[in-house]
């Protein structure tokens, strides 16, 4: 029998007491992310800019706009090469994330069949599907990119960018902002259906076009669990969001809460979502969950 929503939400609620270190993947995530972006722009300073600024005659204590100028005349004149490497650069974040989210929904996966989950689920899970979610995330970001196919009557219509700008009631300009409505609802369509790929190529081991698979008809089959658990996020996300924005308009409140933000995020809501997002795809796929009332909480 299916759990209704407040008891998955409750016993997911249960669960991450219990296991609370689901949280160290989202940590190692946020570090990793940190280390590696900050080393890249170390070496595009280091490689690029530095060398650029030596060989320039530049004077002390020059305005902010000279550096700006040898900037851009930088990135003109190796425009493919810093392509190339931005390309390169968002590949291997997009793997530091599929690394560590394989291995927290492995982490819950285990949690949820046993109880009780461990540092060492992680990485197990993480080595295993890394490079298939990776694939699998890689997919998802063209189906919806693919959106931009709604773009071409508008553009096509509309000639010259200048022409926009002064007429932006011509046709062109009205099929372009159509376009970029009908980009929004498809990417938001299509982000519903395929909202569930990750845990489905994890949970039940499956490959990236399987997964797809599987999300479309896991939502086939959940139309209201999908659409609920993904409004409750959203929801949680505004709340946030809009008590973010009272405490912020304290000035001297705005960097603790960015803070405070930061390690609410990490530490619970990612986790926390994490773990009853996988529940619902593991109960309502049929999957033998841990018996909520043999938790020990002693």
């Amino acid at each position: 029998m299916q759990e209704d929503l407040g008891t998955l939400l409750n016993r997911g609620y249960g669960t991450w007491t219990r296991n609370m270190k689901i949280a160290v993947p989202f940590i190692l995530d946020l570090m990793a992310t940190i280390i590696f972006s900050l080393f890249a722009i170390t070496l595009f300073v280091i490689v690029f800019v530095m060398p650029e600024i030596a060989s320039s005659t530049v004077a002390d204590n020059v305005p902010p706009e000279v550096y700006l100028e040898i900037l851009s005349s930088l990135l003109k004149e190796n425009l493919l090469l810093f392509i190339a490497g931005t390309l390169l650069l968002l590949i291997f974040l997009l793997l530091i994330g599929s690394f560590f989210e394989a291995g927290a929904i492995g982490m819950c996966r285990l949690a949820l069949l046993s109880g009780d989950t461990s540092i060492g689920q992680m990485w197990s899970s993480a080595r295993h599907h890394v490079l298939n979610l990776l694939l699998a995330k890689t997919l998802v970001a063209l189906i919806i990119m693919a959106g931009v196919l709604f773009l071409v009557p508008g553009a096509l219509s509309a000639g010259e960018l200048e022409a926009l700008a002064t007429d932006p009631t011509s046709t062109g300009s009205i099929l372009i902002g159509l376009g970029t409505l009908a980009w929004f609802l498809y990417a938001l369509v299509a982000g519903i259906l395929l909202f569930f790929v990750e845990y489905a190529l994890v949970v039940d081991d499956l490959d990236p076009i399987s997964a797809l698979e599987k999300s479309l008809e896991f939502f086939r089959d959940n139309k209201v669990s999908v659409i609920a658990i993904i409004g409750i996020i959203v929801i949680i996300s505004l709340a946030l969001e809009i008590f973010g924005s009272a405490i912020s308009s304290v000035e001297a409140l705005a960097d603790v809460w960015s803070l405070a933000y930061l390690f609410l995020s990490v530490l619970v809501i990612r986790p926390l979502t994490t773990i009853w997002i996988t529940r619902m795809y593991m109960d309502r796929t049929g999957k033998e969950l841990y018996s909520f009332d043999m938790y020990s909480f002693e």
